[in-house]
């Protein structure tokens, strides 16, 4: 009776991911989400953004060019005058308060970019993470069936197994080969895709995921608690008190303006005092002025149902994840419970049998397939919690 000694799968994948973290430095998730937000040119734009709105501080309260004159009032002579326009001080106040709402908003902008960046590089992060433990996966199962494949060989020759036996271990090294390839050249591509969002170009490998941590969905119940943690709702609000300040500024156009001027209307020897003058601005053109202000009211009822709609769209987004979260956190659960040691024990079971000569290569192969194939669908739990985790924390502003 051929017997043949197969090494047991947990040990060697466990030896084989403490032995390649010698090889290559590992990059966490939040490595990746500060390199991303410090390389991306999106966030460098938005915070160009801010410096620009700040620049146009000064501009807010600024005065009207100065108007100078020269007029010959009695024909004999020309004299030279300027006038200077003024607003009410109320209108320069509103008009800073306006512009310091634009920098505020400008600066929530940023926090939306930042966001957005980090959601695209933790998807890729996440994607690159399953790929290399799918390929730590089946390179130990490659490196077991190629040899079962060349021991099926050896006893087909020896007349010790039949034909299809033998043809049927060289399929299972075949396909499971190919998987590792293509699993190998979906790491190389992702973890591109992270490089370019990173910069980070140095041979890396990613953190394992750690299943313990995943056990844990966090859970944000008050509406009031989403909203204010969320950088788009935030930047939504700042959007209302912009309109709020634009209405204040509109209802300051229909405000009298004062001018100040010095020119000689009279002889050259006239006093001193008699070369000033002063003006009021009269604004009779009501119908103007209140149709800037109904504009400006009707874009401060815009902003407010705005939010109010992004908030509908957010609360329903938020316990849709927060339910597709608990669903992938429940199956994993079981799958640890329960799934996870079945599979295990009919491999390590059939394994037995098969080194004791109490079970034929086809029968092996088969529970060995099976058991893979709970292993792989183990990690693509992981990776469906992870991706209901990133979506809760990017809804809630933690990312």
């Amino acid at each position: 009776m051929f017997h043949l000694k197969i090494p047991t799968v947990w040990w060697v994948l466990a030896v084989l991911l403490s032995g390649n973290t010698l090889y290559a430095q590992t990059l966490t998730l939040q490595q990746a989400l500060d390199a991303a937000v410090q390389h991306h040119p999106a966030v460098k734009s938005a915070t160009l953004q801010v410096r620009q709105q700040q620049q146009l501080l000064p501009a807010a309260a600024a005065l009207a060019d100065p108007l100078l004159t020269a007029e010959s009032p009695t024909g004999n002579f020309y004299t030279l005058g300027v006038t200077q326009a003024f607003s009410m001080p109320a209108v320069y106040r509103r008009q800073k308060a306006l512009q310091q709402a634009q920098i505020s908003r400008s600066e929530s902008a940023v926090a939306v970019t930042g966001q957005d960046i980090k959601l695209q590089t933790a998807l890729v992060y996440n994607e690159w993470q399953y790929q290399w433990m799918l390929v730590r996966q089946l390179e130990v199962q490659d490196s077991l069936l190629q040899n079962l494949a060349e021991a099926a060989g050896r006893m087909f020759r020896e007349g010790q197994t039949d034909a299809v036996a033998a043809q049927y271990a060289r399929l299972q090294a075949a396909t499971l080969h190919s998987r590792l390839r293509q699993a190998r050249q979906g790491t190389i591509a992702a973890y591109a895709q992270l490089s370019a969002l990173t910069g980070i170009s140095a041979d890396r490998q990613p953190e394992p995921p750690d299943p313990l941590s995943l056990r844990k969905i966090p859970v944000i119940t008050a509406d009031s608690l989403l909203m204010q943690a969320n950088p788009a709702m935030q930047t939504l609000q700042q959007e209302i008190l912009v309109a709020e300040r634009a209405l204040e500024v509109a209802k300051s156009r229909g405000l009298p303006e004062l001018a100040l001027g010095y020119i000689n209307q009279g002889e050259r020897n006239s006093p001193v005092g008699n070369r000033f003058n002063v003006g009021v601005t009269i604004p009779l053109w009501r119908k103007q002025y209140n149709a800037g202000a109904a504009a400006a009211r009707t874009g401060v009822e815009i902003a407010r149902e705005t939010l109010a709609a992004q908030s509908l769209e957010l609360n329903a987004a938020y316990r849709q994840a927060l339910g597709e979260a608990e669903k992938a956190r429940l199956a994993l659960e079981e799958y640890e419970q329960n799934v996870l040691p079945a599979a295990r024990a009919v491999s390590d079971a059939s394994r037995r049998l098969f080194e004791g000569g109490l079970t034929d290569w086809v029968s092996y192969l088969r529970n060995r397939n099976d058991a893979l194939e709970v292993e792989l669908g183990y990690w693509e739990l992981i990776r469906d919690v992870q991706l209901a985790e990133l979506d809760l924390k990017f809804l809630t502003g933690k990312l």
